[in-house]
């Protein structure tokens, strides 16, 4: 009897001892993510806030792969979860089921510049459209010169800097296009066929900026955060009521917050032409966390913490526009569809 008594209070000390090390084991738990480039200072500074304060489990560094990279490493199984721009694209599309889309932030798709002695420019969508299709390639053509009377445009080859890589940022800027000129099509990587000789490709918008602000006469396509610290000017864009405006959080916010809600994919597809909205930036985008519908431990959690707490509290520090309202409430119910482990 003696026996049985100290072999169940050792299976028991086992026991309590295995429960003890359960909390100090959940404390190394850590989930990792990957994709946009265009969400990385957002993630950056949410994931620094999340393990501040989340002892338990914490986010491992963010993975600028590009939009399309992040969802392959999301179907493939080596990250927890993704943020894109764009939505599932060829046959990545067959897993759109397995999985769920989440706008998370939204932020200004700037056009920034490289032009000497030119700060100001304005642009219309045809303008745009035909600078990256390679019809217009001088930046003293007579299109640009007529919204643009008081810059000293020089009669100097217009280089495109786009992404070489597959890119949600390329997803969202050739939608924008495709909305407001039949030569294009959304795509994930970046048509050069359309492109005069010259024309430099760089892989995410980091090094897109990087090209632009080293290259005289370039244009890209760059998120608000990185094209603020590049340290060259921005166009403006004119918006569906005929203002040129610079882009903004505030008057990018005006822009998003008219668009629809998302339907049962939760990607937001913006109405790039038909809106008409006094003082908004008319080039406004989303970027969206993927999860799988059965995640790991803590990546439901993390989207929470991150829509609830860091996006209002410090989306507008890092460069971008916080949810709120009805989509701030969509968004959480798209975490809703998930099981949690």
């Amino acid at each position: 009897m003696r026996r049985v008594v100290k072999l169940t209070s050792a299976l028991a000390a086992v026991a309590l001892l295995v429960g003890g090390l359960t909390p100090a084991a959940s404390a190394n738990t850590e989930i990792k993510g990957a994709g946009a480039s265009f969400a990385k200072g957002f993630m950056d500074e949410c994931i620094s806030q999340y393990n501040a304060t989340r002892p338990a489990i914490t986010v491992g560094q963010y993975g600028s792969v590009g939009s399309g990279s992040g969802r392959s490493q999301l179907l493939a199984g080596t990250t927890a979860f993704a943020m894109s721009d764009g939505y599932w694209s060829g046959t990545q599309v067959n897993r759109a089921n397995d999985f769920i889309f989440i706008p998370f932030a939204g932020a200004p798709l700037t056009i920034p510049f490289n032009v000497p002695g030119v700060r100001n420019l304005n642009l219309t969508a045809k303008n745009i459209t035909d600078i990256f299709s390679g019809k217009v390639t001088k930046w003293n053509d007579k299109s640009i010169r007529q919204n643009n009377r008081n810059a000293k445009l020089p009669d100097s080859s217009i280089v495109v800097v786009y992404r070489s890589d597959s890119s949600g940022t390329t997803q969202a800027f050739t939608q924008y296009l495709s909305q407001h000129a039949s030569d294009w099509k959304e795509v994930g990587v970046f048509n050069t066929a359309f492109q005069p000789a010259g024309s430099i490709g760089a892989p995410q918008n980091q090094g897109v900026m990087t090209a632009v602000r080293n290259t005289q006469n370039a244009i890209g396509y760059v998120d608000y955060a990185d094209a603020s610290t590049g340290g060259m000017p921005m166009a403006k864009v004119q918006n569906g009521v005929g203002q040129f405006i610079a882009p903004t959080l505030q008057a990018t916010n005006l822009f998003l917050a008219a668009q629809p809600l998302p339907g049962s994919k939760g990607y937001v597809t913006p109405r790039y032409k038909v809106s008409k909205i006094k003082g908004a930036y008319q080039l406004g985008v989303y970027t969206y966390y993927i999860m799988p519908k059965r995640p790991a431990r803590g990546v439901i959690e993390f989207a929470e913490y991150v829509l609830r707490t860091c996006g209002p509290t410090r989306a507008a520090a890092v460069k971008y526009n916080a949810l709120s309202g009805k989509m701030q409430t969509y968004a959480l119910g798209q975490i809703a569809k998930a099981t949690r482990p």
